[in-house]
């Protein structure tokens, strides 16, 4: 497991910070994965107790994909976890992590 974040990892922060955002603050995180549906069954049994909606399903051009989310902060420290996290639920599988999104959250 990395010690550090991933470039894609670290270029969203930047912008969350450029657009103000307070990491601190919990919010949704949505993550895409990509795979057949044999391995995103495996990834999903992983995901099912810390994530929302990670059940496969199948998109219009026929690929398969766990769109899941869940309520975290967006701290370096809490990404950087999260990539751990999902890095070891694709162990041993073809599936593919596509990255994750937020919204910005600032405090009033």
């Amino acid at each position: 497991m990395a010690d550090a974040l991933s470039g894609p990892d670290k270029a969203v922060l930047e912008q969350l910070a450029k657009g103000g955002d307070t990491p601190t603050i919990p919010r949704e995180v949505r993550i895409w994965i990509y795979g057949s549906k044999a391995d995103l069954d495996v990834v999903s049994e992983r995901l099912s107790a810390s994530w929302i909606n990670a059940a496969p399903e199948p998109e219009d051009d026929g690929r398969w994909c766990i769109f899941a989310w869940r309520i975290q902060e967006a701290t370096e420290e809490a990404i950087l976890a999260m990539s751990h996290e999902i890095d070891a639920a694709l162990a041993e599988t073809a599936a593919n992590y596509d990255g994750w999104e937020t919204s910005i959250e600032q405090t009033n």
